[in-house]
């Protein structure tokens, strides 16, 4: 890693590589609902599924097995965030 370059972090949608700053986290919340939650700070604890904000990823790793195989586990469709929520703040 070249010094003062950003973390690398891999779309779950799309599969490229970018930059942390340029992807937005999901971490998964058991016992909440919807269980997968936007992590706005990027701090909230647990394992993070990493996407761009764009509507084409986010459509594509809602329809794919994306999350749960980010996740290594069962994912059912109400575990999923809804794409008509902006979240401001995390979960």
């Amino acid at each position: 890693m070249n010094v003062g370059s950003a973390p690398q972090r891999t779309c779950i949608a799309c599969r490229r590589k970018a930059d942390r700053d340029e992807l937005t986290r999901f971490v998964i919340r058991p016992g909440q609902h919807p269980a997968i939650v936007h992590d706005v700070s990027a701090t909230l604890p647990g394992r993070g599924a990493w996407a761009h904000p764009d509507e084409t990823c986010l459509i594509k790793a809602l329809t794919t097995a994306s999350f749960a195989r980010a996740f290594r586990t069962k994912v059912t469709a109400s575990d999923l965030p809804r794409l008509d929520d902006e979240p401001n703040e995390n979960g």
